[in-house]
């Protein structure tokens, strides 16, 4: 049972309001998956250019900051999928 107060907007339960129109949905809802698909690959790839970047440093500084130059590569490493 659903309570209504004039402060509560009524809400369309059936569907959510952001999927309105069929069509204008779909090509909204998949624009927003690959737009957010590829700012996940940039920061990827930022993060794995970090990486490689962070192996290039000395033993004695990776001591310092807690990381070792094998758990580096393995990140910088990984499949891009991952």
């Amino acid at each position: 049972m659903t309570l209504l107060t004039t402060l509560s907007p009524t809400r369309d339960t059936a569907r959510p309001a952001h999927l309105g129109n069929t069509s204008q949905a779909s090509a909204g809802t998949w624009l927003h998956i690959a737009r957010d698909l590829l700012r996940g690959w940039r920061q990827r790839l930022q993060s794995r250019r970090q990486l490689r970047n962070l192996c290039g440093l000395d033993d004695h500084i990776l001591q310092d900051v807690g990381l070792t130059r094998s758990a580096l590569r393995y990140e910088a490493n990984k499949p891009f999928s991952r």
